[in-house]
């Protein structure tokens, strides 16, 4: 068995090992390479490949280590600085493929702790990512995690809507009679960038504004909504009307204005129009469960985020 720094040459098997692997997870060349290989903090030694003795690829490790707070990609937080995450891993079903695991898993700690980190994350990485911890579905990898000596901290939730429910109009309606006069819910536009350069100061989600996020603002977006009051933007969100499914997010109110239902106005405008686009289901990843279920949605999917501490080289 060789175990390796992954290439651009690799690419094309370890796409192929990832979807046998992991079946709820699919990627393409391009997805994977978005994700892993393109992303602002990636290392070539952060990503190692196990090949067998046949040269076929049996596993991977993908971790990912932000150097300063903000990272590469401007979108770290104070309290995260300690972490390393482990973004992907897979290995193929047999005892010489679990083998490679220990040697997987064992040089990506390596990686983080001599990077300086305390913890590994699996996942919660604010970057890109392919899924945001490791589907429960994934009893073999989840067990394999445990026995390295990974810990399940919580589960987080996917959600899910059908745009058809005959209510959802009516839903709207509601949440948009509860609006006091002097609110706005409009379609983005340019002008409005300095109240955005305010609601983002304020809102501090560096994830998702992260350094030079104005570019993406510069021009009309029908899919980003804003709710405004005078010149004050209070909260936004927006979305993304593929095909088969929508997809939903990110969505904020400022904190201080929470609990008024703004948030509800937002996402149910933006399933209306969604669904005016065509398309008849939509769905929300990494979501605040509660906030969407009373709304309508339904969990779609769970994910387990294990954590471990890393302590010393050679400690587990």
């Amino acid at each position: 068995m060789y175990i390796g720094s992954m290439s651009e040459g690799d690419l094309h098997d370890v796409v192929l090992g990832w979807n046998a692997a992991l079946p709820h997870d699919q990627v393409s060349e391009e997805r994977f390479r978005q994700v892993m290989l393109e992303d602002a903090n990636y290392e070539s030694e952060s990503i190692l490949v196990a090949r067998g003795n046949d040269g076929s690829v049996v596993g991977l490790s993908a971790c990912v280590v932000r150097r300063t707070v903000k990272g590469k990609d401007g979108r770290g937080r104070e309290g995260e600085f300690g972490r390393g995450y482990l973004k992907g891993l897979f290995v193929a079903e047999g005892e010489a493929e679990e083998a490679a695991a220990d040697v997987l898993l064992g040089a990506a700690e390596s990686y983080c702790r001599g990077a300086g980190k305390e913890e590994m994350w699996v996942t919660q990485y604010a970057g890109p990512f392919v899924y945001p911890g490791i589907d429960v579905r994934y009893e073999r990898l989840r067990e394999t995690l445990a026995r390295h000596g990974y810990r399940d901290r919580w589960t987080i939730e996917d959600t899910a809507v059908d745009l058809r429910d005959p209510r959802l109009a009516a839903r709207l309606e509601r949440a948009r009679a509860a609006l006091k006069p002097e609110l706005e819910l409009l379609t983005w536009e340019p002008g409005m960038l300095p109240a955005m350069q305010r609601f983002v100061a304020e809102g501090d989600q560096p994830q998702w504004f992260p350094p030079g996020w104005e570019s993406g603002f510069s021009e009309p977006r029908e899919t980003a909504l804003i709710l405004r009051k005078g010149e004050e933007i209070l909260g936004w969100a927006q979305y993304y009307p593929r095909q088969p499914r929508a997809s939903f997010g990110p969505i904020l109110v400022l904190e201080r204005l929470r609990g008024r239902g703004y948030g509800s106005v937002l996402l149910l405008e933006c399933m209306v129009r969604a669904r005016e686009s065509g398309v008849e289901q939509m769905w929300a990843g990494w979501a605040n469960t509660p906030f969407y279920v009373a709304n309508g949605w339904h969990i779609a999917r769970r994910y387990a985020v294990l954590t471990k501490e890393l302590g010393t080289e050679g400690k587990r």
